[in-house]
């Protein structure tokens, strides 16, 4: 019984400076920790700001080259999802009504003269594909000069 006691005594009077020292400790821990946590975060804000600047150089280049070559792009992106739209739409009829879906592309494709009649459906794909963007095209044209011819002689509104 009086090893308990003194054992409490101790405890009581060292128990401040022992719970002292496990604070410190801890302290430490948590302010590595902290520091640790706060440097993983300044490097990731460091690799964005890298990051950043590697996506702003490679789109300061890319835009001139996208601004020269989707001009041609577009027309020939949109005659693909025509081709794509008209080909499922084929295979549809060719399902349903049994037609062939070859001879229903070939009826889609503008010919000059018959010569020029291949029977390859990848070709008679091409070929729809490139009437439709000559079609897109000509449509362009003609809609660049109507604006063109109004904007050198407007309406007069009077």
């Amino acid at each position: 019984m009086l090893m308990l006691a003194l054992t409490i005594i101790i405890l009581l009077i060292f128990g401040a400076g022992i719970l002292r020292v496990f604070a410190k400790f801890f302290l430490a821990v948590f302010s590595l920790t902290f520091s640790a946590a706060t440097f993983a975060f300044k490097l990731f804000c460091i690799f964005l700001g890298i990051l950043a600047g590697v996506i702003f150089l490679i789109l300061q280049n890319l835009v001139p080259f996208l601004a020269k070559h989707l001009a041609r792009a577009v027309p020939w992106i949109i005659s693909a999802f025509v081709t794509a739209g008209l080909l499922i739409y084929a295979a549809g009829r060719n399902i349903f009504h049994g037609e062939s879906i070859t001879e229903f592309i070939e009826k889609l494709i503008p010919h000059k003269d018959e010569s020029s009649r291949r029977k390859d459906f990848s070709i008679s794909l091409i070929e729809l594909a490139d009437s439709i963007q000559a079609d897109i095209s000509e449509k362009l044209k003609s809609q660049y000069k109507q604006v063109l011819n109004f904007l050198k002689h407007p309406v007069n509104v009077e």
